[in-house]
């Protein structure tokens, strides 16, 4: 079946009055008109403070006094014969080019798909994220809402409904060649960004926070004390400690820092951007052949380019003049500073202490023992008077 989308302009109207132009297409659910208008006039206004797209009403303005609400479902919504629905486009309503489009609020307990029949009552219900981004092939239900609804379709009628329940299990299934093209066509278009964004975070200037180059040289350091001279070991020490443990955490998730709504739509993409990132780290050369996954061949070829940055960062962070113990501790000082009363202190000390320092303890107080530096500064004889200290026990007695 072969689909055509007609690209659209139309007049927005947003509540306080301000006027827009957004291009949607004639495919369009409501629920995606929406979520695009929403961008269009709240682009400058963080996620957490816009509207979702069920708090909001998209009437249609024709005239003077033509005002129609639009809905994803409605009395006008196509039936088939074995009761599939098809959900509501702007081709279903006839909407032109330049038509104008306003967003009125909804009344304050009224969530609808329809006018009648269903009413939204979260916003992770089945087919429909907040954004109301996503384009549902077919849903029933959501156990969450326990609401139980009938089948619904976009664009695409499914093949494979002969449960009731089938549809609710909305899988992804695997990328035909028809679309790989589109693929590399869509890569092409991030690889700047994608490019420009490691080189960003390896860049191994002065302006590295000096923590990062004190753990570095404690890596290199302890390979050389515990005579580990693969320089492997130490490169998957670092890549554990910054790469992967926080700038992939940072791609997966921007939202955790950023106030951005991350749809599933770009949470795959971004997933995709941060296995490439976790390969680049990798120590290990992987083989791929044509049934390897789409994700890792779309930036096989930049895969040495990208590995080669990575050493090359932590060679420069190596070059860089040293950090002392210090200098370390005065910035650990300015920071504490700088979050006074924002951290919970007793808390991380509990976390500390109950996870990790009762958990190794002998081995702790071992290494205190055996160390130069722990023996004059008599450390294994202080964590021993904190430990009789948080049992009850009277310090005297250690």
């Amino acid at each position: 079946m072969r689909l055509q989308a007609c690209p659209i302009s139309v007049a927005v109207i947003g509540e306080d009055g301000e006027k827009a132009t957004c291009r949607v297409l004639d495919c369009d659910t409501i629920s995606q008109v929406k979520s695009k208008i929403l961008d269009a006039l709240y682009r400058n206004t963080p996620y957490s403070l816009r509207p979702s797209v069920h708090e909001v009403d998209l009437e249609w303005r024709h005239g003077r006094n033509g005002h129609l609400i639009l809905a994803d479902e409605d009395m006008t919504t196509k039936i088939d014969a074995n009761g599939w629905r098809r959900i509501n486009t702007l081709a279903h309503y006839g909407i032109m080019d330049s038509a104008v489009m306003a967003l009125v609020s909804k009344p304050h307990n009224q969530h609808t798909l329809n006018n009648a029949n269903y009413s939204i009552k979260c916003n992770s219900c089945t087919g429909f994220s907040r954004s109301g981004s996503t384009s549902p092939l077919n849903f029933i239900g959501d156990s969450e809402c326990g609401q139980i609804r009938p089948n619904v379709y976009h664009l695409v009628r499914p093949l494979d409904h002969d449960s009731p329940n089938k549809g609710s299990e909305r899988s992804h299934k695997a990328i035909p060649e028809i679309f790989l093209t589109r693929l590399l066509s869509t890569k092409g278009t991030v690889q700047k960004f994608v490019d420009d964004f490691f080189r960003t975070i390896l860049n191994p200037c002065e302006g590295v926070p000096p923590a990062i180059k004190w753990l570095f040289d404690f890596f290199d350091e302890s390979a050389r004390r515990h005579g580990i001279y693969d320089p492997e070991v130490v490169l998957a020490w670092k890549s554990n400690s910054l790469p992967l443990r926080f700038w992939v955490n940072f791609i997966k998730n921007p939202d955790f820092i950023l106030d951005v709504y991350k749809s599933p739509t770009v949470d795959s993409s971004l997933s995709v951007i941060a296995q490439t990132f976790m390969d680049a780290c990798s120590t290990s050369e992987h083989r791929l052949g044509k049934d390897s996954p789409s994700n890792k061949l779309l930036f096989a070829k930049d895969m040495t380019q990208y590995r080669t940055m990575v050493r090359a960062f932590y060679q420069g962070i190596r070059d860089l003049p040293p950090v002392t113990d210090q200098d370390m501790a005065a910035q650990l000082h300015q920071l504490s500073l700088c979050y006074m009363g924002k951290m919970d202190t007793f808390s991380a000390l509990y976390e500390l202490f109950h996870t990790y320092i009762t958990r190794y303890y002998p081995q702790i107080l071992e290494a205190l023992e055996m160390d130069p530096d722990c023996r004059s500064l008599h450390l294994a004889h202080k964590l021993d008077n904190i430990m009789c200290t948080l049992n009850g026990e009277p310090t005297s007695m250690c």
